[in-house]
C-alpha cells in the first residue's frame, strides 16, 4: 500500500530527530488501534529521512525466545549504521559483525559475547545487555541512535515482567538515544507508558495515531479511483464506511479498480457497482476483509474460549452498546456479560467510553452482520444468497447515509440529542450525563450579519445549550454565544450545560473564550463518535 497523508506527524518525526542531534532529546510513542497506518508512517519516515549523525534502527518485538530477538537486534543496528555509512551490505549477521569490526571493534566485541551468551540468559537480561550494547555503540562511534520498538507492549508479557527496571535507567542516562515506541494495545500502552516507564527525565511524547479525517479521505479516495468518475454521494459513504481507517479505505479502492478492470465496466460508479466490486473482498474465502475478519474472530477464541463471547459481539454490532441492552438480546445475567465487555475491552477488540461500549470497527461490525451471523445462523450458505444478504445490508446502510445527508446539519444534531437515555459518557477527560430531553427546540441566536444557530434541550434539573457552526467558528461567533447564554433565562433548580459544536475549524482566540467561560466545544470527530454509539451515520 502506498503511503499517504500524516504530513504532520513526518514533520514532527523530522523535527525531533534532528533536535537529537543538537542535544535535545525527546522520546516519543505512537498508539493507534492496529491497521491505522503506525508501521507505514515509521517505514516511510525511515525511507525518506537521511542524516549521516544519525542511526535509525527499527525493530519488530515479537514472541521468541531471547536468542532470536537478540540476534534480530543485533543485525538491524549493525545493518542500519553501514547503510547510514555508505558501506556495502549483506543481510547476514556474521558478514555484519565482520565487517563492522573495521569500524567499532569494541562494540562488535561486545555484540559477539552477547551472541554467544544469549542461548543461556532470559529475555530481560539479553534486552538489558543490547541497551549497553547501543551505549557502547552511541560512544565508539559517535553517531546518535533513533530506536523504534514496534508492538513494544508485547515486551511487557515476557516473563519476569519486570523487564523495565533496566529500560528505565537507560532511557534517563543514555541521551544520545531517542526511543520511538509504537503499540496497537492502546489500554495496555498508556498504562506502561504511565507506570513502568513515568520518568523525571527522558519522558515519552504521547500520539494518538487517528483515522484519516473527511478531508484526508477523500482526498485519499480520488486519487485512488482517477479512472473512475464517483458521485459525492457515493464518496462521502466510502468515507463513512471505512470510518477514515487507511487499510479499509485502499482495500475498498483496490476492489473498485480490479472490478473495473476485470468486468471492462464503463467508468460511472454506481451503486450497483460499487456493491458488485465489495463482494469479494467481504464474502469471498480468500477476500482481504474475509480473512482479516476471520483471524480476528480466531484472536477473540484463543483469548476468551468461549462462543458466548461472538454473541456479544454480534449484539454490540447490531447497535446494543449498555451492558443491560447486551444481556438482555443474549439472554445471559448483566454481570457474565460485563466481564465480557471488560475483557473485550482490556485487549483491544471494542472500545468504551464510560458507561457505553462500541465496537468501533463499522466494516467488522457489517461482517459480523451479514457474514459471520448468517453462516453461524439457520440460514443456508449457498453463495447466492450471501451476495444477496450482503447486497441489501449495503442498501440499508447506503439508504440511511443517504437520508442522513439530505438534512440539515441542525435537524441531524436535534436528532443527536433526541437519542439521549441518560447514559454517561466521557468529554475532554470529563464524565457527562447525556440526559434524556423532553423538549429540543431550535434557536436563533441572534447575530446581526449572520445568524447564528443553536439548540436548547430540557429536561427535569437540566438545560442545555448549544450553538454551532458549520465553517470556520471565529471570535466573534463565540462573543455572540456568550452573550446569548448570559441572556438566557432558566430556573435556579435547572443546571446549565452550554456547548459550542465547531464543525470545521475554531480560530484560537475563540478557543481560548469558550475555555475561560467554561463553555465545552466539540468538534466533527466527537460528534461522529455520538453518532456512532446511537448506529447514526456520521457527517461527512
Amino acid at each position: 500500500m502506498e503511503f499517504y497523508g500524516r504530513q504532520d506527524l513526518l514533520e514532527l518525526l523530522n523535527k525531533r530527530s534532528d533536535a537529537l542531534s543538537k542535544g535535545y532529546r525527546q522520546n516519543m510513542a505512537i498508539i493507534g488501534a492496529e491497521l491505522i497506518g503506525k508501521t507505514s508512517l515509521l517505514k516511510h519516515w525511515l525511507s525518506q529521512y537521511c542524516d549521516t549523525r544519525i542511526v535509525t534502527v527499527y525493530i519488530e518485538i515479537r514472541h521468541e525466545e531471547a536468542n532470536s530477538f537478540g540476534e534480530r537486534f543485533i543485525g538491524n543496528l549493525f545493518f542500519s549504521f553501514l547503510k547510514n555509512s555508505h558501506n556495502g551490505l549483506k543481510d547476514d549477521i556474521v558478514f555484519l559483525l565482520e565487517r563492522c569490526a573495521k569500524y567499532i571493534p569494541k562494540t562488535t566485541t561486545f555484540a559477539r559475547k552477547i551472541l554467544s551468551e544469549r542461548y543461556a540468559r532470559r529475555t530481560e537480561v539479553v534486552f538489558a545487555k543490547l541497551l549497553e550494547l547501543v551505549e557502547q555503540f552511541n560512544a565508539e562511534s559517535g553517531k546518535y541512535c533513533v530506536l523504534i520498538l514496534d508492538e513494544f507492549h508485547l515486551l511487557a508479557l515476557t516473563p519476569p515482567k519486570d523487564i523495565y527496571a533496566s529500560w528505565r535507567k537507560h532511557i534517563m542516562l543514555n541521551k544520545n538515544t531517542m526511543y520511538v515506541l509504537l503499540s496497537s494495545k492502546k489500554d495496555l500502552a498508556r498504562k506502561i507508558l504511565a507506570e513502568d516507564l513515568a520518568l523525571l527525565f527522558g519522558n515519552f511524547e504521547k500520539i494518538d495515531l487517528q483515522p484519516f479525517d473527511n478531508k484526508t479521505s477523500s482526498a485519499f479516495i480520488r486519487d485512488k479511483l482517477k479512472s473512475l468518475s464517483v458521485s459525492e454521494q457515493i464518496l462521502s459513504f466510502i468515507v463513512n464506511l471505512s470510518s477514515g481507517k487507511p487499510f479499509y479505505l485502499n482495500a475498498i479502492c483496490d476492489a473498485l479498480m480490479n472490478y473495473h478492470l476485470k468486468s471492462a465496466r464503463e467508468a460511472n460508479l454506481t451503486f450497483d457497482f460499487f456493491v458488485r466490486s465489495q463482494e469479494d473482498i467481504f464474502i469471498g474465502e480468500w477476500g482481504i476483509l474475509n480473512r482479516r475478519f476471520l483471524i480476528l474472530t480466531q484472536q477473540v477464541d484463543a483469548v476468551f474460549k468461549d462462543a458466548a463471547v461472538f454473541n456479544v459481539l454480534t449484539a454490540l454490532a447490531s447497535g446494543k452498546n449498555s451492558i443491560s441492552d447486551i444481556a438482555h438480546r443474549c439472554a445471559r445475567p448483566k454481570k457474565y456479560v460485563s466481564s465480557i465487555l471488560n475483557k473485550l475491552y482490556e485487549e483491544d477488540f471494542i472500545s468504551r467510553n464510560a458507561d457505553v461500549y462500541i465496537l468501533d470497527d463499522a466494516l467488522f461490525a457489517l461482517w459480523l452482520r451479514c457474514v459471520y451471523a448468517k453462516k453461524t445462523g439457520v440460514f443456508t450458505a449457498e453463495p447466492e444468497k450471501e451476495r444477496e444478504l450482503f447486497k441489501r445490508e449495503l442498501e440499508s446502510l447506503f439508504t440511511d447515509f443517504r437520508d442522513a445527508q439530505t438534512k440539515e446539519i441542525s435537524q441531524r444534531l436535534m436528532e443527536l440529542f433526541g437519542k439521549f437515555n441518560n447514559e454517561s459518557i466521557e468529554v475532554h477527560k470529563k464524565r457527562l450525563r447525556l440526559n434524556l430531553f423532553k423538549e429540543i427546540k431550535l434557536l436563533d441566536l441572534g447575530a446581526a450579519k449572520q445568524p447564528g444557530k443553536g439548540i436548547i434541550a430540557r429536561c427535569p434539573g437540566a438545560v442545555w445549550i448549544a450553538g454551532f457552526k458549520e465553517d470556520r467558528a471565529r471570535e466573534e461567533d463565540m462573543i455572540e454565544f456568550v452573550e446569548f447564554c448570559k441572556r438566557f433565562k432558566y430556573g435556579k433548580t435547572q443546571s446549565q450545560k452550554r456547548i459550542f459544536i465547531a464543525l470545521n475549524e475554531i480560530d484560537a482566540n475563540a478557543s481560548l473564550i469558550a475555555k475561560e467561560e467554561k463553555i465545552s466545544t466539540w468538534d466533527t470527530a466527537l460528534v461522529n463518535s455520538l453518532f456512532d454509539i446511537y448506529g447514526k451515520p456520521r457527517i461527512v
